[in-house]
């Protein structure tokens, strides 16, 4: 936007890079949920609530995120932004017996999984490069959606303008 439309003094510009980081940060953040989905067998409609944390996730509408496929397509009603939660969890852990003690029961139930290392993560990876994703069928709401402005997905990721519009 422009720097008289925007109330900063100066134009508010995004390049093809811009979206270019923004399309490999999605991919990583969306191919990182799809490998873990698969580990436990679990698919979209089993995620009960989706927690979005850190800056990146803090500054970016749910919306819009599930829009460009930043994660799967769960109901927004079941997505929940919590800013900073390493930050929130360590101060809590810190002033409470209580919650360190909890926050050690978890740490020890946790399973850490090397996305990079894991054999089908490049195939997730380059899936998830697309807008929303290169399986329209995994993101009904958002295709629905981009139908009534015009645009239809198909199976390879690639847009197309429907004809009559």
């Amino acid at each position: 936007s422009w720097k008289d439309e925007n109330g900063i003094p100066r134009n508010i510009t995004i390049t093809q890079q811009d979206i270019r980081e923004l399309q490999l940060a999605k991919a990583a953040i969306r191919s990182g949920a799809e490998i873990l989905m698969d580990r436990l067998g679990v698919c979209e409609d089993d995620i009960e609530r989706l927690y979005i944390a850190g800056a990146f996730g803090s500054s970016i509408d749910p919306k819009n995120a599930r829009i460009i496929g930043l994660y799967p397509e769960v109901p927004l009603k079941r997505v929940k932004i919590i800013g900073n939660a390493a930050v929130s969890g360590a101060k809590m852990a810190l002033i409470s017996k209580e919650e360190r003690k909890r926050a050690e029961e978890i740490a020890e139930k946790v399973t850490y999984v090397e996305l990079s290392t894991q054999p089908e993560f490049m195939t997730a990876y380059l899936r998830s490069n697309y807008f929303p994703y290169a399986d329209p069928t995994r993101y009904p709401k958002v295709s629905a959606m981009l139908e009534r402005c015009g645009v239809k997905l198909i199976g390879d990721g690639v847009q197309r303008r429907l004809i009559g519009r």
